[in-house]
């Protein structure tokens, strides 16, 4: 909501996921395991498990907010953007503390396990 009152913006790039929730139980129990535990397990290895590992090297600032905004520009300047730096921020925060990718995995999984259900349920796409 606040992005769409600073920005004006009110395409959702991720309007395609509810779209695909919609075809019944099976596809929104697919859709859902899709965004919240495939997507996120690949976006874990690659941006945690290489970006922040990398950039860790230049201290704990560098690694933690470099690997975030990567991360969310790759997810595009859109609605989803604060989202992306905000789990973005949590899990490459977490990585740095554990050391793993599997804590922040985890935290990722959590954040997007809601998305298309509550896409669907309010709505949108």
């Amino acid at each position: 909501m606040t992005w769409i009152q600073i920005t004006g913006d009110t395409d959702n790039v991720q309007d395609v996921y509810a779209e695909g929730g919609r075809g019944g139980l099976l596809s929104l129990v697919l859709s859902t395991v899709l965004i919240s535990v495939f997507s996120p397990f690949g976006e874990e290895l690659l941006y945690r498990g290489i970006v922040t590992n990398a950039l860790l090297r230049y201290g704990s600032f560098a690694g933690v907010v470099g690997s975030t905004v990567i991360f969310a520009l790759m997810h595009g300047i859109n609605i989803v953007f604060p989202a992306a730096i905000v789990a973005g921020l949590a899990t490459a925060e977490v990585f740095r503390r554990s050391g793993s990718i599997w804590p922040g995995l985890v935290v990722h999984i959590v954040f997007n396990l809601p998305t298309i259900p509550i896409m669907v349920l309010v709505g949108t796409g």
